[in-house]
């Protein structure tokens, strides 16, 4: 689709050919699409509510230069069950539509059907006499002939396509391949013969057509005709299924169906008259192939044009590094927080270190934090010189466990070997017991830094995340599959304005040019002091521009994240999958969702068994994480795996599954239709073939 300064609109959004038209589409600003009843699952697109009655004036203010109408009533039963219903969606809204483009002088393709004709015959050409045999052809036959009386410049397009379908509308294509997979039984026709094509063939054709400002009557198919039959059985060699799974059957034999024509083949004579070619059948199968081969990432970022704008904005100021843009950005998520002071830097493994620092932990001292976690949370412990060790996590929250801690206090004090300090991790986003900890903080004295590098946007007993209220500092993360993304970047938030400047002076080399924490008086205006020794940790403004500007969406980044697990909750319910629980404590940011295979397995459930065949099916699952004391570093610092069992239950069966605010509801019914033919394959759960074996599908494209 070339870039005009006009854009396309799409009549009939939610409908499985504009999803197969536009799902793969890159420049989706070029691109309206005209929502009627139903929200399409299409993402980045424009949508514009339909009301067919003020079409006109809607379209004036749209800059439309061409109308896809896809606007139908497809179901031939349905059809011919509420005539009224079909004469109103196919026909008077197709004259209707034809009309307001005619008058705007706005290029208008219709798409119609290749079930015009009685069947007799076969390569029925633009001229054939139409001798439709329903409701459903009559409507669609009527509509050629109105749009054509009002719109003589219309494209009317006969064909017969297939694609990828959405969730709430499975295509042919979409029949056929799910239920081989699963290994059961798809009677097909092998007396109905057609010419189908793929939708990204349809599309490209249609387009060329409308470039060389075709009009009338254009068959678009392929040039081979084929049985619905035959056509599975390619489907099936294609995607290495069983074929013996296919099994014929006459549409001649059932006699519940509404009357329908048998060969609907198509001839694309007159296309190929204009240079339009489509690939062979097999190709375009092949195609389909390769379309299916998506990526589903377990979290990705989301950058809107805002984002972008925020960062040219920078790249056109005076400054790059640390600038003005900073400080709005701390003085954001500190506000949001309900902390006092926020201190930004180039990521959170840096922000760890120098709240370790702040908080005086040296040579010698001890700090404790949970195995399951990424190792930065260990690892700044040992940047300091100190000592680390583990607290086994709790069995429902997979954070650390209070009543263990309790039972280490006591014999680390017995012992003289206390913490100076605990780092907490609020894994996936579900805060700690942050209450408690504090009041064993005040009982054996050591400090809180929380490592909430996955929280932002959760809250704690209805109190935003990162408010310190139990902690002396909370750190958060800015990584691209975090909740929120700088790039890179991290963040620390506190109360208390000591620390607050330490950490800002570690950040940039221990240097200070405030003359109120200089040891003695300033030379001059040029006169900066170092006065520890520090890194060079900063966050530039080019950071804090995108983290303030993603700041804006937070908390609708959380409420999509929610939707997702909420759905992800209702599919695994009734299966043996366990799901996050979460605490009535806690509201969760749901940076990941993590099930668990819970072993050993009754009905054989296998953790890398089912990863693997995740990521075989391009799902970026992943393992967050291994415990930290199974890494090399770690074991040869020497530590006991039995020390930590419920750690070693969670990292044999851990999964987690893609969550993000992008993350379509496609992908995501993929995801859950993958984790449940697995489980079912399994449980050996599935009905006989035979009696599971569906007769004669049939639907309209």
């Amino acid at each position: 689709m070339k870039k005009s300064g006009k854009k396309t609109l799409f009549l009939g959004s939610s409908s499985l050919l504009a999803f197969g038209w536009c799902l793969p589409l890159k420049n989706k600003d070029q691109i309206v699409l005209g929502v009627h009843d139903k929200d399409p699952e299409l993402e980045g697109f424009d949508l514009t509510i339909i009301d067919l009655a003020n079409l006109k004036e809607q379209l004036k203010n749209l800059n439309i230069g061409l109308i896809i109408n896809c606007i139908g009533y497809t179901n031939i039963e349905n059809c011919e069950n509420n005539p009224e219903k079909a004469i109103k969606i196919n026909t008077e809204y197709a004259g209707l539509i034809a009309k307001v483009a005619s008058e705007l002088m706005i290029k208008l393709v219709h798409i119609s059907t290749d079930h015009l004709f009685d069947g007799k015959g076969e390569k029925y050409d633009e001229k054939a006499e139409k001798k439709p045999l329903n409701i459903y052809a009559k409507t669609k036959s009527d509509a050629e002939n109105i749009i054509l009386k009002y719109n003589q410049e219309a494209l009317v397009i006969r064909t017969n396509f297939f694609c990828w379908g959405p969730s709430y509308r499975k295509s042919f294509t979409d029949f056929i391949i799910e239920n081989l997979q699963k290994g059961i039984n798809v009677s097909l026709f092998s007396d109905v013969k057609f010419t189908p094509i793929l939708v990204s063939e349809l599309a490209n054709a249609i387009f060329k057509l409308v470039e060389k400002r075709c009009k009338g009557i254009y068959n678009i198919v392929s040039s081979e005709s084929i049985s619905k039959l035959n056509f599975g059985l390619k489907i099936a060699n294609e995607f290495n299924f069983n074929s013996a799974l296919i099994k014929p059957t006459l549409i001649t034999n059932q006699k519940s169906l509404v009357k329908r024509p048998i060969n609907m083949t198509l001839s694309s004579q007159k296309l190929n008259m204009e240079g339009i070619f489509i690939k062979s059948l097999d190709q375009q199968i092949r195609d389909l192939k390769n379309q299916r081969k998506r990526v589903i990432p377990y979290g990705r970022q989301n950058i809107s044009k805002e984002d972008v704008k925020s960062v040219v904005d920078v790249l056109n100021s005076d400054y790059l590094t640390q600038g003005p843009v900073l400080p709005k950005f701390e003085e954001e998520v500190a506000k949001y927080c309900g902390a006092k002071f926020g201190v930004g830097v180039n990521s959170a493994t840096s922000a760890l270190h120098i709240a370790c620092m702040a908080l005086g932990l040296e040579e010698n001292d001890i700090l404790w934090t949970s195995p399951i976690t990424f190792v930065a949370s260990a690892n700044c412990a040992l940047y300091c010189g100190a000592k680390v060790d583990f607290l086994d996590i709790d069995s429902k929250t997979y954070n650390l466990s209070i009543k263990q801690l309790k039972k280490k206090l006591v014999i680390a004090k017995a012992e003289n070997k206390l913490p100076k300090i605990i780092i907490p991790v609020h894994l996936s986003g579900q805060s700690c017991e942050m209450e408690a900890l504090h009041h064993l903080s005040l009982k054996y004295n050591f400090k809180i830094i929380e490592d909430a590098s996955h929280a932002i946007g959760g809250k704690y007993k209805g109190q935003n995340i990162g408010s310190c209220k139990f902690s002396d500092i909370t750190v958060f993360s800015f990584h691209p599959v975090k909740i929120i993304t700088t790039g890179e970047g991290g963040l620390c938030t506190t109360n208390n304005s000591k620390t607050a400047k330490t950490l800002a002076r570690l950040r940039s080399h221990g240097i200070t040019r405030h003359e109120e924490d200089m040891e003695g008086p300033s030379d001059g205006p040029w006169y900066y002091q170092q006065l520890e020794l520090g890194f060079n940790y900063r966050m530039t403004d080019i950071q804090a521009a995108v983290g303030l500007s993603q700041m804006k969406r937070l908390d609708k980044f959380i409420k999509k994240r929610h939707k997702i697990a909420s759905k992800y909750n209702a599919a695994f319910k009734k299966t043996s999958i366990i799901c996050p629980f979460q605490s009535p404590d806690s509201y969760s940011s749901y940076h990941l969702y993590i099930i668990r295979i819970k072993q050993p397995s009754e009905d054989k459930l296998s953790q890398l068994e089912l990863f693997n065949l995740l990521r075989d099916k391009g799902i970026l699952v992943n393992l967050h994480y291994i415990p930290v004391y199974r890494h090399p570093y770690y074991k040869k610092i020497g530590y006991d795996s039995k020390n930590y069992p419920e750690s070693e239950r969670y990292y044999t069966e851990a999964i987690s599954l893609p969550i993000h605010t992008l993350l379509s509801q496609e992908d995501q019914d993929y995801v859950i239709d993958q984790v449940i033919s697995y489980i079912e394959e399994k449980q050996g759960d599935l009905v006989a073939n035979e009696k599971r074996s569906l007769k004669g599908f049939q639907t309209i494209f």
